[in-house]
């Protein structure tokens, strides 16, 4: 009876190290960053459209004109995120500080994408923020209570409603 308890731990013991060998191990060379990246870039929104047709920024003032929106594809850099649930971004366009919407919030993008290239596809325009959205948005990006409280003015910014948007 003892050998047949001890023969059974064995081919227990044999079955589980084939069954742990036999599992397709991780990529040695990808590191948890490498794939936190690799998942960052992606396309976001409505992307039926291409990145090749990108504005250049320098053109907007005599784009724009008299018009209060522009439909327009921009490029550039993502500055923040929305920390609360990736609702919105910051982007630094050829050094115009815009932050960018998502239509209807029909879809968010990955909090951690700061740094990140992006194209995004809607309508530009300047835009009224008020003090209660500007604190909001200190929230949502997680600034301290005092500069929350030092908001006491609304604020002029360029803003982008994204129908779409594609990062790198």
């Amino acid at each position: 009876m003892k050998t047949t308890i001890q023969t059974k731990i064995w081919l227990f013991v044999l079955v589980t190290v084939g069954i742990i060998g036999c599992q397709n191990p991780a990529p040695q060379d990808a590191t948890s960053e490498e794939t936190a990246e690799q998942s960052i870039a992606g396309r976001y929104g409505d992307t039926t459209w291409n990145v090749i047709d990108a504005y250049d920024p320098a053109s907007f003032n005599f784009l724009l004109g008299e018009r209060d929106s522009l439909d327009a594809i921009l490029n550039g850099e993502i500055s923040s995120v929305c920390q609360a649930k990736g609702c919105w971004m910051k982007m630094d366009v050829e050094g115009m500080d815009m932050l960018v919407r998502f239509r209807d919030y029909g879809y968010f993008v990955p909090m951690n994408s700061t740094g990140h290239q992006a194209t995004v596809k809607g309508a530009f325009y300047v835009d009224s923020v008020s003090v209660s959205q500007l604190k909001e948005y200190a929230r949502d990006a997680e600034k301290s209570q005092e500069e929350i409280d030092a908001i006491t003015e609304h604020e002029m910014r360029y803003t982008f409603m994204a129908d779409g948007v594609v990062i790198e």
